[in-house]
This record gives structure tokens, C-alpha cells and sequence, in this order.
């Protein structure tokens, strides 16, 4: 029996080993690419702080659900990151002390204003913002009043670096790599394109064509609109019901955000992804697309 106990006691001993040595690789490589810095690009963008150009930041806060993880009054949340402490940051303080180009930096870019990766931040998702959008915002965000504290620096815990580690969890700078735009249907429909790829990419991919393997609330290409005539799809806009009273999680969940958007800007989004649709139906039924 002696032996025995001695062999298992190694194995055990060499397995123990084996997993301080993983943890301790996992908390190394996810610390160099937190660490790693990238290029930033040069901004142009100056607050505006117009009556009209402080409603349209706003306005644009709230349908590119920037309250969902900063709260309501963009005073900072914790964000649900098992085993880690992070949160969005506060942005009535945070703005006041960083320049328009930090600002544009994090929100187009996802980085700080030491080229370093703001983790969590879906930059990828507000790259298209035009510089008019961002000043606004920018504007808007510099209008408020200081509340509440800052928020604190984050903790990651073990299980979110390997999640890095492992591609699980991405950098920005990985998400804009693999980002593809939404179809291009000229000047007609771009108004309702942009306004899908700012607010509906966030959750059906920037070129709006779904993510049916995400491990959490997986969602479908928005060609599925062409099922909705334009009532429907603004009663799913404005409540997140489909038609027949379905209700879907993701949209019931954003629905008071998206509510805010005005006809015009629902039915410029509607507009596009039914042309989309024709578009994308006409190209794959062509003779020498078969």
C-alpha cells in the first residue's frame, strides 16, 4: 500500500503543480493583453453645446443604450462579470476630466488615452458614430452635474483572464478586426444603416446578419424583418413584442431605450433592413449565384 500512497501523493503533488502553473499563465498573458497598447487615431471632434446638439446627445445616450451599463443617470454600474468587480465608469465625473479627443478616443476606439484597451466597452458597435454624433454626446455628457463617486478601478478575477486568454472574452481591438460592415445601399437607406448598425449591432452583429452562437442569448439575421410590416415592427421597437404578442428577451429588455427613437428614425431603420433584405434575396436567387 506504501507505494501506492506515494504514487498518488506525486500525482497529486504534480497536478497541484500543473494548476498553479496554469493559473499563473493565465494571470500573465491576460495582464500583457490588457497591457498592450495600440495606435490611436487622431480626432478632429469638439464639444457641441448647442440647446439642439446637447437633446441629440442625449437622445443618442439612450438608443445606443449607453444607460444600460452606465445607468439611467450615467453615474456608473456594476457590470454582472462573475468572479471579477467592474464597473462602467461614472460618466458625470469621468468626462469632466479627460479632453474631446480622450472621449472620442474610448467611445470610437474602445481605448484610454494611454492606447490601452477599455475592456467591456463596445467601441466596435459606435465606431460608425459620425464626429457631429460624438460631439454631441460629448456636449451632452460635459452638461450634466458631477453625482455620486468615481467608480473603481476593476478587479478581474481568474475566471474572466482565462476567458481572455481563450478568445471568450475579446478586446476591441479584436472585435474591430472581425467587424464587417452592414450592406451599403447607397444614400438612400443610409440614414436607416447607420442608425442599425449603432444600435441593432450591438446585439446581431455589425453587419447585422445575427449571432447565433453566442453563449447567451444567441440572435437571429435581421433579415427575419421582412416578416414585419411597418406597424409590427414599430410595436416591436417600442414595447419588444413581436407580432402575436410574442416577446423577446433582448428586445423587452432595451425597449425603453429603443421607444425613444421617433418614427422617422424607426421607419428609416425598418426601410433599410427590408431593402437589405430584397438585396440580399435578389443576390442569392441570381442565375449565377445557384
Amino acid at each position: 500500500m506504501k507505494p501506492i500512497l506515494k504514487w498518488a501523493g506525486i500525482v497529486a503533488a504534480s497536478l497541484a503543480g500543473l494548476l498553479v502553473l496554469a493559473i499563473a499563465y493565465a494571470f500573465i498573458v491576460s495582464q500583457r493583453i490588457l497591457d498592450r497598447s495600440y495606435l490611436k487615431r487622431s480626432s478632429a471632434v469638439h464639444e457641441l453645446v448647442t440647446a439642439d446638439a446637447v437633446a441629440r446627445g442625449a437622445h443618442l445616450t439612450v438608443v445606443a443604450t449607453c444607460t444600460d451599463c452606465h445607468g439611467r443617470d450615467l453615474t456608473g454600474t456594476q457590470l454582472p462579470v462573475p468572479g471579477s468587480t467592474v464597473y462602467a465608469p461614472n460618466l458625470t465625473i469621468m468626462t469632466k476630466s479627460l479632453s474631446d479627443a480622450d472621449i472620442d478616443l474610448a467611445i470610437r476606439q474602445g481605448l484610454r488615452s494611454d492606447g490601452k484597451n477599455l475592456l467591456f466597452m463596445p467601441s466596435h458597435g459606435y465606431a460608425s458614430f459620425t464626429d457631429d454624433e460624438v460631439a454631441s454626446i460629448i456636449g451632452y455628457l460635459r452638461s450634466l452635474s458631477p453625482q455620486g463617486t468615481a467608480s473603481p478601478e476593476p478587479h478581474l478575477g481568474l475566471g474572466v483572464r482565462v476567458a481572455l486568454v481563450a478568445g471568450i472574452v475579446r478586446t476591441e481591438a479584436a472585435e474591430f478586426a472581425d467587424t464587417l460592415p452592414p450592406l451599403d445601399l447607397g444614400v438612400r437607406y443610409e440614414n436607416g444603416r447607420h442608425l442599425a448598425q449603432v444600435v441593432c449591432g450591438q446585439c446581431h452583429g455589425m453587419n447585422l446578419s445575427g449571432e447565433p452562437k453566442r453563449p447567451v442569448r444567441p440572435t437571429p439575421d435581421l433579415l427575419i424583418v421582412a416578416g414585419y410590416d411597418r406597424g409590427a415592427f414599430r410595436t416591436l421597437m417600442r414595447t419588444g413584442r413581436a407580432p402575436e404578442g410574442r416577446q423577446t428577451v433582448s428586445m423587452l429588455r432595451i425597449a425603453g431605450n429603443l421607444s425613444t427613437f421617433t418614427d422617422d428614425e424607426t421607419d428609416a431603420i425598418y426601410d433599410y433592413l427590408v431593402a437589405r433584405w430584397k438585396a440580399l434575396t435578389a443576390k442569392q436567387n441570381a442565375p449565377g449565384d445557384r
